[in-house]
């Protein structure tokens, strides 16, 4: 099993107003080099315009509201960044990829505002503990087969602390306790160099988008009708619930 996640929002319980959640998500891919060529050919059809999305953007006052050259490094294209993306091109993308039934995609929804200080003292336990409870779930309820794991993650975005304990801490909480047979292995990448991270880049941010603004309704249930988007995992735990809402 092959799996690449990145990240979307970030983790702060004390400004939850303004950041809600913060957003995982996992792509499962079944045919690798199929899925690459995909990725090919939405960036080559689409050159002009992510070239024209990754300029900064300014406000009426002159202020720069997002920066630019996230996408290319002089002039020459770097990777996909979803944020980035405005909504149509999210839709565009989600459309292309509807119709490529390579892999499969899993969130983890991490609610700030339920979130203890005490918890979120540790960056790294804010990262791989829901990942650990997200992955045992998936697995143990069939969502994910049972088997070996390569797990494939930016280094950009690792938690402080965790770049070398997230392998050893998936190995003891879900192998030893009988919830995988494994073994898990994590690596992590420069983003730019792994164009199925990027590709989990912007299903995060679509995702997270979609939680901001509830804009994307039709199309996270297109995505789950077609199969792609198999479950949305809910953290923290809430009582009384099953925590997955799963397709």
């Amino acid at each position: 099993m092959l799996i690449y996640i990145d990240e979307s929002g970030s983790v702060n319980n004390h400004n939850s107003a303004s950041f809600p959640y913060f957003v995982i998500a996992l792509v499962c891919v079944k045919e690798k080099d199929k899925l690459q060529r995909a990725y090919k050919r939405f960036v080559s059809s689409n050159m002009s315009r992510l070239r024209e999305l990754d300029d900064a953007r300014m406000n009426a006052s002159g202020k720069v509201v997002r920066e630019g050259g996230k996408m290319f490094e002089n002039g020459k294209f770097k990777e996909l960044k979803g944020s980035q993306f405005d909504a149509t091109m999210k839709r565009r993308f989600l459309s292309f990829f509807l119709t490529k039934p390579y892999f499969e995609v899993f969130f983890i929804k991490i609610n700030n505002a339920k979130l203890e200080d005490r918890f979120c003292s540790n960056t790294a336990r804010v990262f791989n503990y829901p990942l650990r409870l997200a992955l045992g779930y998936y697995i143990k309820n069939g969502l994910l087969p049972n088997e070996a794991c390569i797990i494939q993650l930016d280094e950009r975005n690792e938690r402080t602390k965790s770049k070398f304990f997230l392998q050893t801490y998936l190995n003891t909480e879900l192998i030893m306790n009988g919830t995988c047979k494994g073994p898990f292995s994590v690596t992590y990448f420069d983003s730019a160099n792994n164009r199925l991270i990027q590709i989990a880049d912007v299903y995060a941010n679509w995702f997270y988008s979609h939680l901001q603004t509830g804009a994307y309704s039709e199309e996270l249930q297109t995505q789950r009708n077609a199969g792609i988007v198999k479950g949305i995992f809910e953290f923290p735990l809430q009582k009384n619930s099953t925590n997955i809402d799963k397709v």
